[in-house]
């Protein structure tokens, strides 16, 4: 994969390249608007479409066995997975589990006096017995339908910081967030949290790190699609201040990935990202998406080495990058001319399978983003749940982010862009 080059390039000392601009029309405030707004209804609903087939990798055959015909709306997860690896997977840090009864020992917590397991007591609480060796349950069984996974619940938690800070992305104010609400019984009704996050927390309870040292990496499991998640929401912030340079939102991006992971090459992989998402929500519909197909072509060429296929078949794939980023970004490239038709592009992605949760959202940002708010189904947006809170935290995110002036000038996107 190219992208992996990116990080060797880095530790061999080479110097990034400068980003290549692009002409970018003059879009209006209302048109960058309707565009922002477009592309947050569009991320919440394809993670929210996917949620009951996450995971899934035996196809139709198996969405079928479950919920009875291929989903058509948003649905609430089966409660029962077979085949899941929840049960083996490690309450206190990455990956799976290692000893005999499929759990990693608890740690004791000093200061309580009394074992403690980071899934159940410091986030997630609650869900401790769900991920039981004993148990074979759907990752997302506690979620209501129309209800957004726990990546895209913190990219609420990223959003309501943005909008504390004056519409300007601070990671440490975004990382004191994270842990509140993290931490907070109650704050989301998610049954799984990803490797990521159960080894930022072990660091934190277990080990007494800083939390700006605790992100941390089992070289598998945290260079994943996931990552793309939240460094969407940054971009989006960034390019909406229609003065930010190409570099300055692929920065952002980038910053926005170490928070809560340690990986050089998904900072790098996310700062690419960043310009697809700004071209998204930037360009206007004059030239027919000319400008937002070459900026995809480019990305894509750097990030897996070809030109996205746009005849390929919708592909299911597992969370890892190498392996999630050819079929995302050939998605994108499909669906990218058919962008009034956001909530079929969605609803074939969760009928997909595999890792199409967290791919749902940031496809569903791009896509959500070139169609426009006013051309989204009234009912993917009133389907989500909560739809009032989504609601009002969309409404007080654009207005944080967003330059209430007509007349400011507009950066040049970048086609694509290597991280310093």
């Amino acid at each position: 994969m190219v992208f992996l080059s990116l990080a060797s390039k880095k530790a061999s000392g080479m110097a990034a390249s400068t980003p290549t601009s692009v002409s970018l029309s003059s879009a209006s405030t209302v048109d960058l608007e309707r565009r922002l707004r477009g592309a947050l209804w569009g991320f919440f609903s394809g993670d929210a479409l996917a949620a009951p087939t996450h995971w899934y990798y035996g196809g139709a055959r198996q969405i079928q066995s479950d919920y009875g015909t291929l989903l058509s709306d948003y649905t609430k997860p089966s409660y029962q997975l077979p085949g899941s690896i929840l049960n083996k997977s490690n309450l206190n840090g990455g990956g799976r589990a290692t000893n005999t009864n499929g759990r990693s020992p608890a740690q004791v917590d000093s200061t309580k006096h009394a074992t403690t397991n980071i899934i159940g007591d410091v986030i997630n609480h609650g869900k401790q017995d769900l991920w039981s060796p004993n148990q074979s349950i759907h990752y997302h069984a506690t979620l209501q339908a129309g209800e957004n996974t726990l990546e895209v619940q913190l990219a609420r938690v990223l959003m309501k910081s943005i909008v504390a800070t004056n519409g300007k992305f601070d990671p440490d104010h975004f990382r004191d967030a994270y842990i509140q609400f993290m931490t907070t019984p109650g704050s989301h009704n998610d049954t799984y949290a990803s490797t990521c996050h159960r080894m930022f927390f072990a660091n934190l309870i277990f080990h007494k790190l800083p939390p700006k040292d605790c992100p941390d990496n089992d070289k598998h499991n945290v260079d994943t699609m996931d990552g793309l998640v939240l460094p969407t929401i940054v971009a989006l912030a960034t390019a909406a201040d229609m003065s930010a340079t190409p570099q300055q939102i692929s920065q952002a991006s980038a910053s926005c990935a170490a928070v809560t992971r340690k990986s050089d090459v998904l900072q790098q992989v996310a700062g690419v990202w960043g310009q697809l998402v700004a071209s998204s929500i930037r360009e206007s519909n004059n030239n027919d998406n000319a400008n937002v197909v070459s900026t995809l072509q480019t990305v894509s060429k750097q990030l897996i080495g070809r030109l996205p296929r746009t005849s390929a078949r919708d592909e299911l794939s597992a969370c890892y990058l190498e392996q999630s980023l050819p079929p995302f970004l050939d998605m994108v490239a499909k669906y990218l001319p058919r962008h009034s038709q956001v909530w079929d592009a969605l609803l074939a992605n969760a009928n997909v399978g595999g890792e199409n949760v967290h791919r749902g959202s940031v496809l569903g940002a791009i896509l959500g983003a070139r169609a426009g708010v006013d051309q989204l189904s009234n009912h993917l947006k009133t389907g989500l749940y909560p739809y009032q809170e989504l609601d009002q935290e969309i409404n007080a995110f654009v207005k944080a982010v967003i330059q209430n002036d007509d007349s400011v000038s507009v950066a040049p996107v970048a086609e694509a862009s290597d991280i310093q």
